[in-house]
């Protein structure tokens, strides 16, 4: 698809759509006990996913191997799988971007104090809440206030177009290429956007030691790979004979270690179990101590990848595609521009009830949410289908596919088979929702 003219909503009233987008808004209401309810319903669905499946995983690692043993190892890594990736995506997602702090001040008690923004899985939490590769501090830094502010334009950290660059210009088979795509899609978390999130963590604290230390030739808005940390990076500084640098990214690494250990024990704590139990004297059970060790962590090691998966075609291909746009300026927060930004360069999935929208990780709604990140997830469905027939009536795009054609649609844009659509901005500066660069802008 061709470039766009420098600005594509020519003809658009920016009030009026401005005006019904928050009509919209206004009409689905404030959240209510229902919410409360309702999160809680996941909750629960989560835990029971977890704690099930790592159940099952002891059983089909005691037994001895045969269709059962492997059925329910196959079961319990689809449930860890499954049960990781709604704690991330719906629980965590949400609840951090202050979903639920509204109803925490209009109803106290109507839900748990943890289930609030700048609490949940924050410190000793984190265990408890939402255990996973990344840091949910890391996490909020880089995407409730650097990804949301910035969409599509080049300081959102999560443009594919921008992160793949090295692999547009990657002088092998075009095959190879896509091949490779699969790597990143089930270990995406650890490789990638663990240490991206720790790196803008450091960014957004004044006082950070790494931050104002960071080494003068390395970008801070490329992103940061695993194998930049442990080799490229490194290996350059001694290369240079730079000790201060390469001391620099020793340093990085361990801190960064210190993030995704304990993650690393939890997935490892199954295999652990049975020769732990065998040094003690009780496994009484037909597989040995070593056998079920090594089977638990390779169900364990299955499980992971899953949920990479899972999570990857759910959160990354929601922003990328030759259809969607990218922007060469910022605009104001909540003006027309801005949520015809959220529209023009997100994209929903099929939504409308608890089975759909769970197995989407609740991340169908995407330009309902970059519109209002702080809503519950009952108050996106609601809201869903108003946003959907405003942009229809204003000329606004408004894309719902398919996730796993649209992974084959980021996957072009990865590899450079097609690009977005680049332009200035959306809006003409002439009507009065035009860009304004100079707005202060603040999370969701």
């Amino acid at each position: 698809m061709a470039d766009a003219e420098e600005y594509v909503l020519n003809d658009i009233d920016g009030d009026a759509f401005l005006a019904d987008v928050l009509a919209a808004k206004a009409a689905v209401g404030e959240a209510t006990a229902a919410d409360a309810r309702h999160l809680r319903g996941i909750v629960r669905a989560t835990q029971v996913l977890l704690y099930g499946g790592h159940a099952l995983l002891f059983l089909g690692t005691a037994r001895a191997w045969g269709p059962t043993a492997a059925a329910a190892c196959l079961l319990a890594a689809a449930m860890i799988s499954t049960g990781r990736c709604m704690k991330w995506a719906i629980v965590g997602h949400h609840v951090m971007h202050g979903g639920y702090d509204g109803l925490q001040r209009s109803a106290p008690g109507c839900l748990e104090p943890q289930y609030k923004r700048g609490r949940f899985a924050i410190g000793a939490r984190r265990v408890l809440d939402w255990m996973d590769w990344m840091l949910p501090e890391a996490w909020d830094a880089e995407h409730n206030s650097m990804h949301h502010l910035y969409l599509s334009e080049d300081k959102d950290p999560d443009l594919v177009e921008n992160n793949f660059e090295v692999m547009h210009v990657l002088p092998i088979p075009r095959v190879l290429k896509y091949l490779s795509m699969l790597v990143w899609v089930v270990s995406w978390k650890y490789t990638y956007y663990s240490p991206n999130t720790f790196k803008e963590l450091q960014f957004a604290c004044s006082g950070s030691w790494l931050s104002k230390r960071w080494p003068a030739g390395t970008s801070r808005e490329k992103p940061l790979l695993l194998y930049y940390i442990v080799f490229e990076h490194p290996a350059r500084a001694l290369l240079r004979g730079a000790p201060g640098e390469f001391a620099f990214w020793a340093c990085f690494l361990f801190l960064w270690l210190g993030v995704v250990v304990p993650m690393a024990a939890m997935v490892a704590l199954p295999a652990a179990t049975p020769l732990l139990l065998s040094t003690m004297g009780v496994w009484p059970f037909a597989a040995a101590p070593v056998d079920a060790a090594w089977r638990a962590l390779a169900v364990a090691f299955l499980a992971e990848c899953l949920t990479n998966a899972h999570s990857f075609i759910i959160i990354v291909c929601n922003h990328a595609g030759e259809d969607l746009y990218r922007y060469d300026t910022s605009c104001k927060v909540y003006s027309a521009e801005w949520f015809c930004r959220c529209a023009h360069s997100s994209v929903n999935f099929e939504c409308g009830n608890d089975l759909i929208d769970c197995v989407y990780g609740w991340l169908n709604y995407q330009i309902e949410h970059h519109m209002f990140p702080d809503m519950s997830l009952l108050q996106y469905r609601k809201l869903q289908p108003l946003i959907k027939s405003i942009c229809r009536k204003h000329g606004v795009l408004y894309v719902q596919q398919n996730a796993l054609w649209r992974m084959w649609q980021m996957f072009r844009i990865a590899v450079g088979d097609a690009k977005m659509i680049r332009c200035t901005a959306l809006i003409p500066p002439k009507l009065k929702a035009a860009c304004d660069t100079d707005s202060p802008r603040t999370s969701g």
